[in-house]
């Protein structure tokens, strides 16, 4: 395949194996292959450019196929070093036909058009050759030399078109190539212009056995040849699945995301979090809350919406080896959820091969505490279905403590209360998924997505409250040797169907979800005072919490594209989401000497919303410009049973706007509005005991917060550079409410700031040192943060600079031998009104592949040369003062081993994604 063009490179792995099958074919029939030209390269416009230039003939076709939005086909042989005189302003307003055959006919070349698309050229075939020439090239032949035309179809093994299939024509004497010809999307092709003779057909297919017809006659004054439809049988050859060695890049970089491809990853051990944690621009907080480039961030898995209260289930338990690539959409259009600023698109490996695959996945992960899990996964593909199954059990031992200071008395400043936490959760997480997809036909899918998980988290919860003056002794502390027991289910179940119709001018698609999550909470709160000297003061009466939630969330979604003329394209949905919440919170005492409830801290809620939204997104693509403009319309209606009821209508518009200079330069600027709205627990007017001395509080007064996100991107070659500034009215944050100093007791709620402000410039840059050793870059080299609001009756302001930063190194050691190596550092930052610690640390991974391809082994290793990080909170609010760290078990070995099992034949690729997805196949 020496002679294939470079930029084939960069494109998908089922086009470069469709090309590998048909090099090794042509290695022994001597053909030629067919090859396509490299598109989306853009022609730099120039009046000056001298008139009549030399240049090579495949530069030109790349200039045209940008400007045109088209692709050639030809052989790679026949246009090598072909030169002609080219002027972009000389053919200004000429139509395509026109300047082929200007620019083909002096080379003795022709070409025809395959479809709206795709144009082949070819060598003119001589005067004694039977052979066939160009559409373009009819009008220009005498009446003598006027050509028939040969159509026919193309079938699969079970009678349904095999479209962009590969049809040769030849010479039936001696099987002389004459040329090829693609069957459209109804398996039918045609070779327009062919001279009187005697020819053969010949259809190659991937998967199926080579096709040659019988010889039949053309021209004579027979009428146009027709051949009867053409059936396919398949290939008896049996293969494992197809391991594909591309050089793809590990991030690409597009207008508004960049895609992140961890397939091979080495860093792809233990669960999706773990992946994610090295993706570029992510965050993912010591509780496991997902953040890009700092937003509010939508998870999908596989376009399919999760909701909050199963997510982090689902991510816990997905190993992170059933990733394919992760879409980090930073500029999110307005056919995504107002709510968020961010989109991360999870979409998970298929198969594309008949018979039945699958793999066995061991990971495992020690540091203080240790974890493992067992996940199974097969796919079964039989023609129309595809039916993947997964399943596994995670267990394992989780260490989180808080360590707190506080200083909250004006009248003794120096008399401070600690509140260190320790919670040891021992986790059992079973899990189910599967995803079963039919064709209906070759532009209609139906598929059906299920997860299920059931959970149990218990252990020690142990608190220990220590009262003093600062550098003196402890006056007594407070020992609650608690003790937490959670089950929890939640199921996702998601209906989906899609429809793409003319070649891909129009797509809909249409999904509806329903997840019920339910969780109970048992909690128990023993708790012993002692004095400074460590001997035991009281114990005081135990007291105990049950906090039961039911939660049920339907969602409903259609999605409809229609492409015009023009470059002109519409996109437009509707969405409705209903989530009815039911909490029960019981508090339990023995203070009158028996266990009793509580009314004061004990709870039942009943809470509904709704939100219906409404979208239309206009873009307009020029030759070097992009416009896109978006609106989202939302009705919200919450509905707290016996208090309050809320309904709102909110509008959010989207704008992007890109220039191409060249294919190494362009720019794009972007608006998003956004609301982040409060959850459903935070707005009910419950407590809940953290432990005896910290109270958290529901606030029904809370309101929306509101964004308005300004990004500026310039592509640079290979370097991503992106100002964002966003405007934040409401910033919602978790603040003290109130404190009463005989008791010692503080209250918590969410509440409102008056404003914040974010600007930042991200930076990403991949570079490949050499063949063996390639890096990818990002991080913030400058950015701010500013808050502003009222706590404790007093206003409060924040602000200061930050900085971070993350570097990957990718070692090619040997074929099946790979080694990663992440590198990060943060330095301190704000967020509301609070000040955390940067970190910085080493993570690294290695990669084997065994048994050619069929097993993989991975050992990584977190925080290998700094010390475990922690996360340092501090907060100042004049009469509170507090400074919390969190520790985790965070430094970890991780063991990982996948093994692919299954016989089958390489099936036809998936056609749903009509016309983008088959010219993958050309």
């Amino acid at each position: 395949m020496s002679n294939l063009k470079t930029g084939l490179i960069s494109l998908t792995c089922v086009m470069m194996l469709h090309q590998f099958a048909i090099a090794r074919e042509s290695q022994t029939t001597g053909k030629e292959i067919l090859t396509k030209t490299t598109a989306k390269q853009e022609i730099t416009k120039t009046a000056k450019q001298a008139p009549l230039e030399k240049q090579l003939l495949t530069k030109v076709l790349t200039e045209l196929t940008a400007q045109y939005k088209i692709n050639f086909l030809y052989e790679e042989v026949n246009l090598k070093q072909k030169t002609v005189n080219y002027n972009a302003a000389e053919y200004k307003g000429k139509s395509i036909s026109e300047i082929l055959n200007s620019l083909l006919l002096p080379l003795n070349l022709s070409w025809y058009k395959v479809d709206a698309r795709n144009y082949s050229i070819f060598i003119t075939p001589k005067k004694t050759e039977a052979s066939g020439k160009g559409k373009g090239m009819g009008a220009n032949l005498p009446d003598s030399l006027k050509l028939e035309k040969v159509t026919g179809s193309v079938l699969d093994e079970n009678g349904k078109p095999l479209e962009y299939t590969t049809v040769t024509l030849l010479v039936a004497l001696d099987s002389a190539f004459v040329i090829n010809s693609l069957t459209d999307l109804a398996g039918v092709f045609t070779f327009p212009t062919v001279k009187t003779g005697t020819y053969k057909i010949k259809v190659s297919s991937m998967g199926h056995q080579a096709y040659i017809s019988n010889a039949f006659k053309v021209g004579g004054g027979a009428p146009a040849v027709a051949i009867a439809p053409i059936a396919m049988k398949v290939s008896d050859k049996t293969l494992k699945e197809v391991q594909v060695t591309a050089s793809k890049p590990i991030v690409e970089t597009k207008s508004d995301r960049f895609i992140f491809n961890v397939e091979n990853s080495a860093m792809a051990v233990g669960n999706s979090l773990q992946v994610l944690k090295s993706a570029p621009f992510v965050r993912v907080s010591a509780d496991n809350v997902l953040s890009l480039q700092g937003k509010k961030t939508m998870v999908l898995i596989d376009n399919k919406p999760v909701p909050d209260a199963a997510l982090e289930n689902i991510l816990l338990t997905m190993p992170a080896g059933n990733i394919l690539k992760v879409e980090l959409i930073t500029q999110p259009s307005a056919r995504y959820d107002a709510s968020y600023g961010a989109v991360i698109n999870i979409i998970t490996k298929k198969t594309q091969v008949e018979g039945i695959t699958g793999n066995l996945r061991l990971d495992g992960s020690s540091g203080n505490y240790a974890t493992g899990s067992v996940n199974a996964g097969a796919t079964y593909k039989n023609k129309n279905l595809t039916i993947y199954a997964n399943g596994g059990v995670n267990k394992g031992d989780n260490y989180f403590s808080i360590e707190s200071e506080r200083f909250q008395d004006p009248t003794d400043p120096s008399y401070f209360l600690t509140n260190n936490w320790t919670r040891l959760s021992h986790n059992l997480m079973y899990t189910f998924q599967t995803n079963m997809e039919l064709e209906l036909d070759k532009n209609q899918t139906v598929g059906l997505f299920v997860d299920i998980s059931d959970v149990q988290f218990k252990g020690p919860w142990t608190t220990n409250n220590s009262f003093g003056r600062k550098n003196g002794k402890l006056d007594s502390v407070l020992f609650t040797d608690g003790a937490f027991n959670q089950k929890g289910q939640s199921q996702t179940y998601n209906l989906n169907y899609h429809l793409l119709s003319d070649s891909g001018k129009n797509e809909l698609t249409v999904l509806g979800t329903y997840t019920p999550w339910q969780r109970n909470l048992l909690q128990s709160f023993p708790s012993t005072l002692y004095n400074g000297e460590g001997e035991i003061i009281k114990n005081l009466p135990l007291y105990q919490t049950r906090n039961q939630g039911n939660i049920d969330v339907y969602i409903a979604q259609l999605d409809y594209t229609h492409l015009f003329k023009k470059d002109w394209s519409l996109e437009t949905g509707l969405k409705h989401q209903q989530t009815n919440s039911k909490t029960l919170v019981v508090y339990e005492d023995y203070k009158t000497g028996e266990l009793q409830i509580d009314p004061n801290f004990s709870n039942d809620n009943n809470l509904k919303e709704s939100i219906s939204g409404m979208y239309g997104i206009l873009t307009k693509d020029w030759e070097n410009d992009k416009l896109q403009v978006g609106l989202r319309a939302e009705i919200s209606s919450v509905n707290f049973v016996d208090n309050f009821k809320q309904d709102k209508v909110n509008f959010f518009p989207t704008l992007l706007y890109q220039h191409t200079i060249n294919k190494d330069l362009n720019f794009s600027g972007s608006y998003k509005k956004i609301i982040n709205r409060p959850r459903y627990t935070e707005m009910v007017p419950y407590s809940v005991f953290l432990n005896r001395y910290n109270i958290e509080q529901g606030n029904p007064e809370l309101k929306p917060q509101f964004d308005n996100v300004y990004t500026f991107t310039a592509n640079i070659k290979k370097l991503n550079l992106s100002l964002s500034y966003t405007d934040t009215k409401g910033m919602i944050g978790l603040f003290p409410s109130k404190q009463d100093y005989s008791t010692k007791v503080t209250y918590f709620k969410r509440q409102n700031l008056k404003k914040a402000t974010s600007i930042a410039l991200n930076v990403f840059f991949p570079y490949r040192i050499n063949e063996w050793w390639e890096t990818m870059n990002s991080g913030t080299p400058i950015g701010r943060n500013s808050a502003e609001g009222i706590v404790l009756e007093k206003n409060h302001k924040l602000a200061a600079f930050y900085s971070d930063f993350r570097t990957a190194h990718i070692f090619k050691i040997t074929k099946d031998l790979k080694l990663q190596i992440d590198g990060y550092y943060w330095t301190k930052y704000t967020q509301d009104l609070g000040s955390y610690q940067g970190n910085k640390n080493i993570d690294a991974s290695l990669l084997v592949n065994l048994w050619k391809g069929s097993g993989q082994f991975r050992l990584g290793g977190s925080e290998l040369v700094f010390k475990r990080n922690d996360y340092l909170l501090e907060r100042d609010y004049g009469t509170f003062k507090s400074a919390e760290r969190i520790h985790t078990d965070s430094r970890r070995l991780l063991v990982g081993f996948t093994y692919k099992f299954g016989k089958s034949r390489i099936a036809k690729p998936n056609s749903k994604l009509g016309n983008a997805d088959a010219m993958k196949r050309l």
